[in-house]
This record gives C-alpha cells, structure tokens and sequence, in this order.
C-alpha cells in the first residue's frame, strides 16, 4: 500500500480514536465487570439469595391452582411462573395476565361489528409474591403488567449491565449509540491492522523500562495483536447487539412484514395461544418442571409461561439456561407434562443463521463454559478497554514532544485533562457501586436500589470529571484517583462482614463461595493496585506543579 494511503489512513485512526476514545474506555470497562454482573455480583450484593431451599414443584402447581380463582378468567389466559434462585429472584413469583387487556363485554360487540375486531388495551395481569422457604404470601399487585414487571427490585448488577447495554439512555439513543461505538471499534481494528504493518515483528516487545513513549507504544501494539481476535468479535456483538432493535429489526419487517415488527418478533420468538378445546384438564406444573431439571446435570431452571391453563390444549414453556448449550432455551410440555421440544430463542429460524443469532449474547458476556471463560473475558475485557485508553495516551505524548506540534500544548493538556476525569472517573464510579449498594439497602432501607443508585454513581463521575480540569496537577490526581479506586475495593470485604456477619461463615461451610471469591478478588486488585502505583511513581518523581511540556502529562493520562 502507498504511504499517501497509509498516512490517510492513520489520519484517520488517530481521529476515530481521538473523538471516541473516552466513551470506548467507558463502554469496555464496564462491559468487563458487566460480565460477572450476573449472577456472580448480583449475589454479592444480595446476601438473602446467596443460598435457597430447593424448590417444592409439586407446592408451586398448588399454589396456582389456589390462586387462580381468586383472579377475573381473562386473567388465566397466560401465567407467568418465576423460580426463586441463587443469583436471580429471591422471592416464587406467579403472574396471571391477560395478553388482551380488559376486555369489556359490552363493548366487544361493537368493537366486532364497526372494525372487525375487538378493542383492547395494553395487557393487564396481577402478581403473587411467596416466601420461597414457607410459600406464605409476601406481596400482591395489580395493574398493568409494564407496571407490575416495572416495581420488581433492582441491584447494583442489574445497574452496570444496563449501562454497558444503553448507558441508561434508554431507547433508541442509548442502543443506538452502544451500537455505533462498536462500528468505530471495528474501523479502529482494521485501520490499526493497516497503519501498523509491521506490528507482528513486534508482537513480542515490550520495553516498559526504556522510556515511557516506548512502554505505551508497545503496550499499545501488543493489546492490538494479542486481542486480535477477541476485540473483532466484541466489536461486531457490541454493535450488532445495540443495532439489532433500533436498526435491524425495523429493516427486516419493512422487507418482510410491510413494517409490522410485531409480526417479526412474534413469527420468530413469541409463544403461540393455544386453542382451546374447552375440555378441562389439570395443568401438570409440578411435573413439566420435574422433567425440565432433568434435561442437564447442569440445567438452570428460571420460569414456566402457562397457556389454556385448566384445558386439555394447554401447554407450558419452561426457560432454562446452561446445561449442554450456549444459548438459553425453551422447554415445552403438553398438559400432562409430557414432553415435546426444545427450541433455542432463535430456533425457529432456517439454517445457521438462527445459530448465530443465539450466541451472539453469551459470546459477548462470556456467558458460557463457567465462571473460567468469564475471568477470560472479563481480563479480555480490559485490555480492550486499555486499547483506546493507550492510544489516547500515545497520541498526546507525541503531540507534547513533537518539534513541530500540529495543535497547541494547551489543546493536549485539555484532552489529557479529559482522558483523567473520564477513564479515571468511570472506574471510581464503577467501584463505588458495592459500598453504594450496601450502604443504601441496609443502612437506608431502599428495596429498589438500582432506581436511585444511579445518583452517586453519575455524581461522582461528574464531580471528578470536573475536578480533572480544575486541578494543579493532572498526574498527582490520577495517583490519587488510583488510591481512591483501591481503598474502595479494599473495603468491598469488611462491608460483606459487617452486613452478613455469622451468615458468611455459614456460606462458606454449606459451599456457597461466590460472594467470598468476589471479597477476595477485590482485596487482591486493591493491593496490587496500591503497589502499582508506588512502583509506578518511582519511576517518574514529577514536581506536583509540573507543565505540559514535562512528563507530568505522560503519567496523568
């Protein structure tokens, strides 16, 4: 290739890389501890579900059977049935929901006869919560079932997944951009691959002792090339999981379907309504959840959809996950509890392509083969992360020593000032969840803590955002935002001490070592931290009132 072409092209990898950097940094870093964000942190961060009674199938058919007359019939036409388990619902939750709304006999006629169908409103249901060890009623509510699913308790897990998903932008913008984000990284991979041609003669340099332009400019060829593979696949699941509902999905009903996404999204993946037989028969709940366990050693059993509950036609759809697959699937049992197929979420599609959709999620979480391939990922995850953050970095170092700087050392000093308040904030913020989530479910009594948790989290990114431009010296604010990142990690053990006491002991002698293992691996990333930094800082002994022009810059991006 020319070198007009090469220098065009590193032009722009500079400037991809320059206007996205930051928001990459965010969004991968996040994404790293988003994949122990389920059910691993979720556990930590509600001692009440480390550990739960095996579950009385036979007492779960009953209570349905209890329950059911006690709501209108409509009511009946679909039950939705949630397990208590470790990591997910702490409490047995059984829904009946209408799919049709309310429908009002009196107007059902007329709706019939002046359009051709029925008028009905959004779907309704109400809910029953039990105590998974007595089964005694603990909450019952009514409504809407947007409203019903929208009062269900949120942690600090559920918080950094969704974050990573849409950066709590919600819909389409927060997709949207997620999805975008992705785009960039994949046009930052294969503009890097071009401009750095050579990059594999280097593959194993690595100078960190000779200087520092030399330790970020192999450091930064060697997370290109060593993650190679596994920022390609990142990049194109991050952007076709953002794209995928605000993008994809619309294009393919308007080729498909005439626009009706609907249609598109019920052809593929809802469940289909029974037809009633009008013969009564009793739904076998306990016995289709009996036999859904059975499929795998492994098998996580997380909800049934009941549909023609009481009739002959009726059929149940149990949702598991792990096992022998990848992606979660459905299970499905006739009345009697006879079984009839598994399907995939995507299964009903021909060819591989249902096959790829289906792992599209697991493969971007990590959420397959145990928690060994989420320490891949999640180590993975933040060299991708410290991908864009090195070429950030590289980028002004070059710009502060160059002869001849094409922009002036204030414009470096602003962007390093940016790339300290935006990447250091990010971590502190993200840190700052596990004591945020102890401190407001226990001390403060908030059920719902991931509807208000966002306050600090946001809060304390912005105040050291702001803080990053205000400050004398960005590098000694970076040592400190490493300090504070590894105090906060430090304390994340005695918090889980002090707020299970004796319990701890208990888990760890009834087996139950995952909110242990995540005490230990954040006291251990503490103090390596902690001596990174002093090894670190004795490298580069910088004057607190340091300039640009000194290497200041170097260690406070």
């Amino acid at each position: 290739m020319k070198s007009k072409s090469i220098k065009k092209l590193y032009t722009l990898h500079s400037w991809v890389g320059i206007i996205t950097g930051v928001l990459l940094f965010v969004i991968a870093f996040t994404g790293a501890v988003s994949v122990f964000g389920r059910p691993e942190i979720k556990i930590w961060a509600n001692p009440e579900i480390r550990a739960l009674a095996p579950i009385d199938t036979a007492k779960v058919e009953r209570l349905v059977a209890q329950y059911a007359p006690r709501v209108p019939e409509h009511y009946k036409e679909e039950i939705l049935i949630f397990l208590p388990r470790v990591g997910g619902n702490k409490h047995l939750a059984i829904i009946f929901g209408s799919h049709h709304g309310e429908l009002a006999a009196a107007d059902e006629d007329s709706a019939n006869s002046d359009q051709g169908e029925p008028k009905h409103s959004p779907p309704v249901g109400t809910s029953f919560e039990f105590d998974p060890r007595s089964y005694e009623l603990v909450q019952e509510k009514s409504g809407l079932m947007s409203e019903i699913f929208e009062t269900y308790e949120s942690d600090m897990a559920d918080f950094i997944v969704d974050f990573h998903a849409d950066l709590h932008l919600g819909r389409p913008i927060g997709l949207l951009t997620t999805g975008v984000l992705g785009l960039t990284m994949m046009l930052s991979i294969v503009t890097g691959i071009f401009v750095h041609r050579k990059i594999l003669a280097q593959l194993f340099t690595f100078r960190p002792r000779k200087n520092y332009s030399l330790m970020l400019n192999d450091g930064h060829k060697a997370i290109g090339v060593w993650g190679l593979l596994f920022n390609s696949v990142i990049a194109f699941t991050g952007a076709f999981l953002g794209l995928a509902v605000v993008v994809l999905v619309p294009a393919a009903a308007f080729v498909s379907f005439g626009g009706d996404q609907d249609k598109l999204v019920e052809t593929f993946t809802a469940i289909p309504e029974p037809v009633i037989q009008h013969i009564e028969q009793p739904t076998a709940i306990g016995a289709a959840f009996d036999q859904a366990f059975e499929l795998h050693d492994e098998v996580i059993v997380r909800s049934m959809t009941v549909m023609g509950y009481g009739d002959g036609s009726a059929k149940m759809y149990v949702g598991i996950a792990g096992g022998e697959s990848v992606a979660s699937q459905t299970a499905v049992y006739h009345a009697d509890g006879e079984f009839i197929e598994r399907y995939s979420n995507f299964g009903r599609i021909e060819g591989v392509t249902g096959d790829i959709l289906d792992i599209m999620f697991p493969l971007h979480f990590g959420n397959f083969g145990g928690v060994f391939v989420k320490l891949i990922w999640a180590g993975l995850g933040l060299g991708t992360a410290l991908l864009p953050l090195t070429g950030l970095m590289l980028w002004i170092e070059r710009g502060v020593n160059a002869a001849n700087p094409r922009y002036s050392m204030q414009t470096y000093q602003r962007f390093n000032r940016l790339t300290v308040g935006g990447c250091g904030g990010i971590v502190v913020a993200t840190v700052l969840l596990f004591p945020t989530q102890m401190f407001l479910k226990y001390l403060m009594d908030v059920d719902d803590v991931g509807s208000v948790i966002g306050w600090p989290f946001f809060g304390s990114w912005l105040l050291i955002l702001l803080l990053a431009f205000v400050v004398k010296c960005e590098k000694h604010f970076a040592k400190q935002l490493a300090y504070l990142t590894a105090f906060l990690l430090i304390t994340v053990l005695p918090i889980d001490l002090a707020v299970t006491g004796t319990q701890k002991i208990d888990e760890i002698l009834n087996g139950h070592y995952m909110s242990t293992a995540i005490d230990i691996v954040c006291l251990s990333l503490g103090l390596y931290l902690i001596h990174v930094v002093k090894v670190f800082a004795k490298k580069q002994q910088v004057p607190e009132t340091a300039s640009i022009k000194q290497p200041m810059i170097r260690e406070g991006a």
